[in-house]
């Protein structure tokens, strides 16, 4: 499937995603609009994961599988083949919400400014098996504008956000020096420039799991968001940095427990907060 000009790219990394990658495929096959390219950069995977991919074949515009150095190595790979104005990551498991979801998403971003880099909209996360609705992320840019969370500028949930082509000219859009957080550091950077334009539709359904997501990577997202301040001269405010020093002591203090305990505990946390329970799903 490919178009002349596409008008929205897809970008999808892979790295033994035989079990996961089907969600997505699905979701691709059936979306109403055909006005978008998908491009699959694989990581020389050995699971199933370039069969499902040459099975599919005709539902992908560009794939790719060899060796790299991660998932933002594999971006900067699929960022050079784009060619449609708006480019979206969607991740393996991920999907688009409903058959019609590119479609209005892309009357949305026929409507901003020319000048709009950044458009987003909410994210439902799942369990990571059951694939059962736990959160729906993403609100308005007004209610996120000037608020921290995790130690850095709050930010639209990347996988529901689109990203205009121009903001991938440089040869390494995202920077290897931060190999679970660039994602953010990339986003920070252009929302820094401007602000983003907020559209009220759910987007993508993506399963929780992934390394951003772990409670045990919580220390080294935190170095990185850390590392990410530093580089483009943010400065937490002092009751941010001692909540996220807070919030990292007792992330310590639960991966000293099973997985399914600490996920329990985390979950009491996060309702004692006023926060739905996210982690101890299957």
């Amino acid at each position: 499937m490919e178009t002349a000009s596409p008008r929205i790219s897809i970008v999808t990394s892979t790295f033994n995603a035989a079990k996961e990658l089907p969600h997505t495929i699905r979701s691709i096959r059936e979306q109403t609009s055909r006005d978008f390219e998908w491009i699959v950069v694989d990581g020389n995977s050995t699971d199933g994961t370039q069969t499902l991919l040459h099975e599919n074949d005709g539902q992908i515009s560009h794939w790719i599988s060899e060796p790299d150095e991660g998932i933002y190595d594999a971006w900067n790979k699929a960022c050079k083949m784009a060619r449609g104005d708006w480019i979206i990551f969607l991740g393996a498991g991920d999907e688009l919400v409903a058959p019609t979801t590119l479609a209005e998403c892309m009357k949305h971003l026929e409507d901003v400014s020319a000048d709009t880099t950044v458009v987003y909209g909410r994210q439902v996360l799942l369990s990571p098996i059951e694939r059962i609705p736990l959160e729906t992320i993403g609100v308005p840019w007004a209610q996120m504008r000037g608020t921290w969370d995790i130690g850095r500028p709050a930010l639209p949930p990347h996988g529901s956000t689109f990203q205009r082509k121009s903001l991938f000219a440089a040869a390494q859009p995202f920077d290897l020096r931060f190999p679970i957080a660039s994602d953010s550091h990339f986003l920070l950077r252009a929302i820094l420039r401007q602000d983003p334009v907020f559209m009220p539709i759910d987007v993508t359904r993506a399963p929780m799991g992934g390394v951003s997501f772990r409670l045990s990577t919580a220390r080294q997202v935190g170095r990185e968001i850390a590392a990410i301040d530093r580089d483009l001269g943010l400065t937490p405010p002092l009751s941010v940095r001692l909540h996220e020093a807070l919030r990292i002591a007792v992330i310590s203090l639960l991966n000293l427990f099973p997985q399914k305990t600490a996920h329990r505990l985390a979950d009491i946390i996060r309702r004692l907060s006023g926060k739905p329970a996210r982690w101890s799903f299957d």
